[in-house]
């Protein structure tokens, strides 16, 4: 009896094993990568065009590109940092991190709105309107699993907690300001899509000068510390 209880409870926790959610988020962050490069077609040159001409003519999509390539590039470091912090899932989770996957899929849509419409209006608020939308739920993640300390390598203090909010909170704030500011006009419009250029940089300037002990992801236990091995799930 006590050996078939064993054999379900390890059926159970594989069945909410915390790598199959890494697995698959990772597999997401690479395919949106990768389709981002399908909106770069380079026109052929004739005889009366230059390449200089031809590279002034992708340049909207260019742009579309570096930026999307680097938001996706840091909401994968994000992710994979708030993941450091989290040992177990539960079913609670997996659909929040399955939320948050929603938006981060439309990337490559709303760099295609950036390649094809520049700063036009509705293509800058979509566009805010993904990045909005990653952050807020990147939020919800960090409160929610941050409030269940079994969910954890180790409990989260209040203050860390707070650290961890205000990482997603500034972002959340310029991504309003940038979505407002594509509402006015051209120039305001051009300020848009430049704040959305510079987040992804200021998340990792912030990652690099944060003083160790308020990066709560190099505070949990190695597996050789006893901790477990990091795939675990939980029960609830």
């Amino acid at each position: 009896m006590a050996a078939v209880e064993e054999v379900e409870h390890r059926r159970y926790e594989r069945s909410l094993n915390r790598a199959r959610v890494l697995t698959l988020s990772d597999g997401v962050f690479a395919i949106a990568m990768t389709l981002l490069v399908l909106e770069l077609h380079v026109p052929e040159i004739t005889v009366n065009v230059r390449a200089v001409d031809v590279l002034r003519d992708i340049r909207p999509s260019l742009v579309a590109f570096v930026i999307s390539f680097f938001v996706i590039a840091s909401a994968w470091a994000n992710h994979r940092d708030l993941f450091e912090v989290i040992r177990l899932t539960d079913r609670n989770l997996v659909w929040l991190n399955l939320v948050y996957l929603l938006p981060l899929t439309m990337i490559p849509f709303g760099a295609a709105l950036l390649s094809h419409y520049g700063t036009d209006q509705l293509s800058l608020t979509i566009y805010g309107g993904l990045l909005l939308a990653i952050a807020l739920m990147r939020l919800t993640i960090w409160l929610y699993a941050t409030s269940k300390p079994h969910l954890l390598f180790e409990p989260v203090g209040e203050d860390l907690r707070r650290a961890g909010v205000l990482l997603v909170i500034v972002p959340i704030a310029f991504y309003i300001v940038a979505i407002a500011l594509a509402q006015v006009g051209s120039i305001a419009a051009d300020v848009s899509l430049v704040i959305y250029a510079l987040v992804p940089v200021l998340y990792f300037v912030t990652i690099i000068f944060t003083p160790p002990q308020l990066r709560p992801f190099l505070h949990h236990p190695t597996p050789g510390d006893g901790a477990g091995s990091g795939d675990g799930t939980d029960k609830n």
